[in-house]
Order: C-alpha cells, then sequence, then structure tokens
C-alpha cells in the first residue's frame, strides 16, 4: 500500500472536496495523510477510509507554542514517512500578497521529497493570474523539483510547454460519473451559483451590480413559472452571505418561489439537487463543470479567466456573463439561449482520466 501525503485547500468548498473525494475512491488501496491539522473535517474524512488527517495533538501545539519544535513546517519527517507527494486543486497558484510566504513553504515540502527520491505530482491545477515574471520563474524553479504537473487548461500549459514534466488534461472533476444522477425529465427549476465578489481580487465595486442582475433574473424566472434554488458552494468565502443577501432583497412575492441550499460537506445531496435543474446561472466554476456533466443548460457568470479558458477549451465559450456586463444575465435572448447552452462532453470526460496517468503509473494501477 502506497502512503501518499496530500495538500489540498480544505475549507468545505465544494469543489476541492470534490477533488479528495475523487482521489480517494480512486485509488482505495492507497493511503491517503491530508496536509491539514483542524479538527472540523472529522466527520467528513470518515467517509474515507483510505484518508486520514495530518497529526498535531496538543503535545504538538505545546512544542510549537514554546519553539521546542516546529512541527507544522517539518516535513522531513513526514517525507521519511509517506511515499509521494500530491498537490492536487485547482486556483492554487496564484500571485497575491502571501506568495513569498506560500512559497516558501511549498519549496521546503517539495526538497524535503526530493532529498529522499520520492515523486511529487501536481493535479488539476490552473496558473495564475499572474502579475510578476517572477512569480512565473519562481514556480518554474518548483516545477522543475516535481515528477508530473498537469495543468487543467490550455493557457497554463502554454507558460510550461518546453517543461519535459509538464502535461495538459481537462479539470479532475470531469472525470466524475453522474450517469446516475441525471434526470430525464428536469423539473421547472432553476439554480443560482452565488459568489461574494469581496472575495474575488478586483471585482469588490461590482457587487450592487452583480446582486441587482441577479435579483432581476430571478423576478424574470419566477415569473414564468421558475422555481429558483441559490446555491452556496463555500460558506468561508462568502457564499452564503450573499445568498442572504439576495433573499432580504428579494420582494415576498418572488421569494415565496425562491428556495437555497448550502453546502457543508454533503456531495451527493448537491449533485442530485443540480440534476433537477433545467439551467444554471454558474458563477462558480466547478457549478459550471456539474451542471455540463449532468447535462443541464449554462449562463455561465465570469469572476476568473479560469472560468474562460476552461469554456474556451471545450469551445463553448459564446455565451459569457462579464462583470461588466451583468445586465446580460436577465437580457431575454441570452437567458434563454442558457437553457440549451450544453456541449457533447464524452471525449473530455475521457480525457480528464490523464490528470491521474503518472500518479497511476507510480501506485501501479490502471489509469482507468
Amino acid at each position: 500500500m502506497k502512503k501518499i501525503f496530500v495538500d489540498v485547500y480544505l475549507s468545505f468548498n465544494f469543489g476541492d472536496d470534490l477533488f479528495l473525494d475523487i482521489l480517494a475512491k480512486r485509488f482505495p488501496h492507497s493511503q491517503f495523510t491530508v496536509n491539514y491539522v483542524g479538527e472540523n473535517y472529522e466527520e467528513f474524512l470518515k467517509r474515507y477510509p483510505n484518508v486520514k488527517r495530518r497529526t498535531y495533538t496538543s503535545v504538538h501545539k505545546v512544542m510549537q507554542r514554546l519553539k521546542i519544535k516546529d512541527t507544522l513546517t517539518d516535513y522531513q519527517s513526514i517525507a521519511k514517512e509517506q511515499d509521494a507527494l500530491v498537490f492536487i486543486g485547482g486556483s492554487i497558484f496564484r500571485e497575491e500578497s502571501f506568495h513569498e510566504a506560500l512559497y516558501a513553504d511549498r519549496l521546503k515540502m517539495v526538497q524535503a521529497f526530493k532529498a529522499l527520491n520520492k515523486p511529487v505530482y501536481i493535479i488539476g491545477a490552473n496558473f495564475g493570474p499572474v502579475k510578476t515574471q517572477k512569480f512565473v520563474e519562481d514556480y518554474r524553479r518548483f516545477y522543475e523539483l516535481c515528477t508530473d504537473v498537469c495543468f487543467r487548461d490550455q493557457a497554463s500549459y502554454q507558460i510550461f510547454q518546453g517543461m519535459p514534466n509538464v502535461r495538459l488534461a481537462p479539470d479532475v472533476i470531469f472525470s466524475l460519473d453522474l450517469e446516475n444522477y441525471t434526470v430525464k425529465t428536469p423539473l421547472k427549476r432553476v439554480g443560482f451559483s452565488v459568489i461574494d465578489v469581496h472575495h474575488k481580487e478586483g471585482l469588490a465595486d461590482r457587487e450592487e451590480a452583480y446582486l441587482q442582475s441577479t435579483m432581476q433574473t430571478i423576478e424574470q424566472l419566477t415569473t414564468e413559472g421558475y422555481e429558483c434554488w441559490l446555491l452556496s458552494f463555500c460558506a468561508n468565502e462568502g457564499d452564503t452571505g450573499v445568498l442572504h443577501k439576495l433573499l432580504e432583497r428579494l420582494p415576498n412575492s418572488v421569494k415565496s418561489h425562491v428556495k437555497t441550499y448550502e453546502y457543508t460537506g454533503d456531495i451527493e445531496a448537491l449533485i442530485l439537487l443540480m440534476s433537477t435543474f433545467q439551467m444554471c446561472v454558474a458563477a462558480r466554476f466547478h457549478a459550471n463543470i456539474i451542471s455540463l456533466l449532468l447535462n443541464v443548460g449554462i449562463m455561465p457568470v465570469i469572476y476568473s479567466s479560469k472560468t474562460t479558458q476552461m469554456l474556451k477549451d471545450l469551445k463553448l465559450d459564446h455565451l459569457l456573463i462579464e462583470m461588466d456586463g451583468l445586465e446580460q444575465m436577465h437580457d431575454e435572448q441570452t437567458l434563454r439561449s442558457a437553457f440549451n447552452n450544453k456541449a457533447n462532453i464524452e471525449q473530455t470526460k475521457f480525457d480528464a482520466n490523464r490528470q491521474f496517468e503518472a500518479l497511476s503509473k507510480f501506485i501501479g494501477q490502471g489509469n482507468d
């Protein structure tokens, strides 16, 4: 049994939880330890017999506080215990204010595994947004230390495509088999995957426009007899707060046709709910992908180039609601088009399995 140390963002974010879910189920005979010391994920992790969180007891806390031993960054000890290191996630390589500290920590982790000739894999990521060339060069050196780097979009891949260990495959979530969730006759429902623009760099001034356009779209749809569902994919990133703001501001006559769902760790329940939609106004990146997998029409609301790049790769970028054109959300023609904005993604689903190609070879398991 291979023991794999996994660096993954755990904050009850639907997309990132799905990454871990897919990884654990794909390799049931490997033991995964997530690089997470909090205790609030215990219930979530219990459903995976092959996943545990990193050990961090009260003794470790005391040692940390007294500066006897830096347990949190003792990657040498971890590397000795584990067989490989995996970074899995989407937008995990963004140039932000904390870049230097995060980069130093990641580099220390990778170097500890590299020193023992143990492999390092990067699965499912995109690169950017980027502000400086130094950021690019920092990560070029970082990726040189890795065994395999598989990006999820052409734009990221093209920056590093000259490197022999860099590959390209569609987003990990496309590898999900949702055949059992598909509904032959969806209900007269539309989903709204909402975001808090204050959590998205440079978009805080679009809050009122975003709320107003969303409310107008909801009012338009409820008038036509649709039940509208407001979805929070991640409370910690502000989705739930926005959901409640919208609910408070909607007229009572509209509110009676609006329901809400807040994701707190039940992956299957959210997918099942989304399968009943005819269309999804999808601001969250993975709301677009899950909808496509379920054959639900999408209206992508673009807060990041990562969504645009993914849709370009699918040749499905003809309908995009940009943050400087949010009024298009409730444009009659655009709204009608969104219900049929779907794609044949069978090849994409097949190709997404290549994200795990290198790790599968190391574990000794076929990449089927």
